[in-house]
């Protein structure tokens, strides 16, 4: 996993919780878009695994491509 990776699941976690917080207390369509940009953020995180594990994958089996 590269810090690109990790940045996109730190900023995920953090733009949901933060919206979590702010949706529950004061400022519920900001925190409405800070929830939405989270799990942006997650989706993005998912697939850069799923595009790290199958080029992983093309690697161990010897394709060329």
């Amino acid at each position: 996993m590269n810090g690109g990776t990790l940045a996109l699941l730190i900023a995920g976690l953090f733009c949901f919780g933060a919206g979590a917080y702010l949706a529950a207390t004061d400022n519920r369509t900001t925190g409405i878009a800070l929830m939405s940009m989270g799990l942006i953020f997650q989706v993005l995180t998912l697939r850069q695994l799923k595009l790290a594990r199958t080029g992983q994958a093309r690697k161990d089996n010897g394709d060329a491509g």
